[in-house]
Formats: C-alpha cells, structure tokens, sequence
C-alpha cells in the first residue's frame, strides 16, 4: 500500500520536507497506527511505503519518536519504503512495484530503487 501525500514536492528544501517547527520539532504527514495495523492484520498488504521522511508521522502523539509502524512491519516481516518519489503519477490501483534492494550484512535498512508497472 502507497499513500501519496504530495510531500515529495519538498524534497529540495529540507526543512521543509522534514517540516521543522521554531522548536526544532518535526511534523510531516505519516500512516496512523490503527491504520496501519487494519492494512497489515487484516488486509494482508505485503508493506507500507510513503513520500514523506518516515512511515510515522513526524510528530507521534504520545510517543514521539516511537517509530511503532515500523516495528510493526517488522514484526510481521513485512516491506517498509520511505522517501518515494512521483507517487502522484501512478494510478490509485494495479500497478506492480519492483524493488531492487542492497542487502546489508547487519544493516538496519537500504537504499532501493523502486520501478512501477503500470497497466
């Protein structure tokens, strides 16, 4: 599952893409945690991937910095994909993603590109 939220739009400007307040707080848009949890638990979704810094939003309300939509994706194991770009190009279904990953010996993530098929 994809969720385009225009924030790509700002890579070029990091402050602004990491959305830093006058207290040095992030906040950009991310997956909220029930949801996160129906699209895996019970919909099955082979992971997550976001436009935005991170698949938790910038600013978790009680429990910043928790990062509980990755560990909840790992958990399973599912796939986590961060800072993607053109979401807005593709069609709202049917596309097929094809992830070319680096696999790290101990890594805690990797760079990939990512293609998208579509119909």
């Amino acid at each position: 599952m994809l969720l385009a939220t225009g924030w790509d739009s700002r890579w070029n400007d990091p402050r602004g893409y990491l959305g830093y307040d006058s207290e040095g707080k992030m906040h950009f848009p991310g997956y909220g945690l029930d949801a996160a949890r129906v699209l895996v638990e019970e919909r099955g979704v082979a992971g997550l991937g976001i436009d935005t810094h991170g698949l938790d939003s910038g600013l978790v309300p009680n429990g910043e910095g928790s990062f509980a939509i990755n560990k909840l994706l790992l958990e399973k194991p599912r796939i986590a994909l961060e800072n993607l770009a053109n979401l807005d190009q593709l069609p709202a279904v049917g596309c097929t993603l094809v992830i070319g990953i680096l696999r790290l010996k101990d890594g805690a993530g990797s760079p990939v590109s990512v293609l998208a098929f579509v119909p």
